[in-house]
């Protein structure tokens, strides 16, 4: 099913905000340049935006900007870490111990934690916290965020994680695509990426 989306002009007028607004919180990377979709109408080309996602982006702007600066809101809103390291001293204070101690048997990490390394310690503690998952399958899934964690950007991710016929299987949607639902699958968990980096950043 194709995103419902809405016309610059109706946009304007259903927040409130200027086009000159508009345009300088995109050069402030605060709204995604992907947002900006040009489709011809009877008229020439008009520019629209994904509705549910703008709207919800516009109304955060709004409310924030008093308490943070348009360079803060656009790092709040990026799915950046900012380059940031965390010794394991820290993150005990943050995970328990036992927890960071099984991490490290699945993935050899020195006193301080890369950016890869905390999302997957931080994704491993939510797995475990599940109580639903076993250490393999646990593992299985960590290795690859730890590896994989470079090719994050800025969209919407979702770690599905199901089981059928007793075989755990996990896949992520991007943008709240869903091009093949298993109906024969058992639901484990969602697990909204963009949401644990926002967890992160608080660290």
């Amino acid at each position: 099913m194709s995103e419902e989306l809405i016309s610059k002009k109706d946009l304007l007028d259903l927040t409130g905000i200027s086009y000159g607004q508009l345009y300088r919180w995109k050069r402030k990377d605060l709204i995604p340049e992907e947002w900006f979709i040009k489709k011809s109408v009877s008229t020439g080309q008009e520019t629209f935006f994904p509705r549910e996602k703008i709207v919800e982006r516009i109304g955060k702007i709004i409310e924030l900007k008093d308490e943070a600066s348009l360079d803060e809101l656009a790092y709040r809103f990026s799915n950046t870490i900012k380059d940031i390291k965390i010794t394991r001293s820290y993150l005990v204070n943050i995970i328990r111990e036992d927890i960071i101690i099984r991490f490290e048997e699945i993935i050899d990490v020195p006193n301080v934690y890369e950016e890869n390394n905390i999302f997957a310690l931080f994704l491993y503690n939510k797995l475990i916290n599940l109580g639903s998952l076993s250490i393999l399958e646990i593992k299985e899934i960590v290795k690859i965020a730890n590896k994989d964690y470079k090719l994050i950007d800025n969209k919407e991710y979702e770690l599905i994680i199901k089981r059928k016929l007793g075989v755990c299987y996990f896949y992520v949607n991007v943008d709240k695509i869903n091009l093949f639902n298993d109906e024969d699958s058992i639901l484990i968990a969602k697990i909204n990426i963009n949401e644990l980096i926002e967890e992160i950043k608080k660290v």
